[in-house]
């Protein structure tokens, strides 16, 4: 009887801890199955947030890259705003020519403006020229761009910064449709202190 006991005791205790019982789980630690329906409604809420979040700023006449004719469905309403806005633009671009730098993309700390808390990173860049040409990039799109030099000798593009995250994270929102570049944006915290 004790040699059974020794073969079943460890048997048994093998097969509650890989039944995945939220009492179990909950014990370890670990979300219980309410946890993981919870986030998971949580995560569908904040993509639903984030699609709502570019349909307005598209409503609002931001222009956006156009997307192939396959996926284009939620865009047709807004082409027809981005030829118009576009050629606007370039004729303005020869007379911002000659200087030597953009006004709207001056640091922050440089340019007498008080640092907000978050800016929506569009891209770094070793290479200051590199940083130029995709600020001409955003600009032509319409965005207002913020510089920061990293510490590390980055050169960081972001957008307009914002006091509060929800509007960092439609600027977010907003650069992922773009995709003007292979990284994906992030949010730079100011609080961090990265920057000079």
């Amino acid at each position: 009887m004790k040699k059974f006991a020794i073969f079943v005791a460890p048997l048994v205790m093998a097969l509650v801890l890989c039944t995945g019982c939220d009492f179990i789980r909950a014990s370890l630690g670990k979300p219980t199955s309410k946890d993981l329906v919870k986030i998971s409604d949580e995560l569908k809420a904040r993509e639903q947030y984030l699609r709502d979040s570019v349909a307005a700023v598209r409503a609002a006449g931001v222009t956006l890259p156009e997307v192939p004719a396959s996926s284009a469905t939620a865009t047709t309403p807004t082409t027809p705003t981005t030829p118009t806005a576009q050629p606007a633009q370039p004729a303005a671009r020869p007379t911002q020519a000659p200087q030597p730098a953009h006004p709207a993309v001056q640091p922050a700390a440089q340019a007498g403006q008080s640092l907000k808390r978050y800016y929506a990173v569009a891209g770094a860049f070793k290479n200051p020229e590199g940083a130029r040409q995709y600020v001409d990039k955003l600009e032509e799109k319409g965005l207002p761009v913020h510089l920061f030099d990293f510490k590390s000798g980055l050169t960081v593009v972001c957008l307009e910064g914002h006091d509060v995250l929800a509007d960092a994270q439609r600027d977010v929102a907003v650069l992922k449709e773009l995709k003007l570049s292979g990284s994906d944006p992030w949010i730079y915290n100011t609080k961090q202190n990265l920057h000079k």
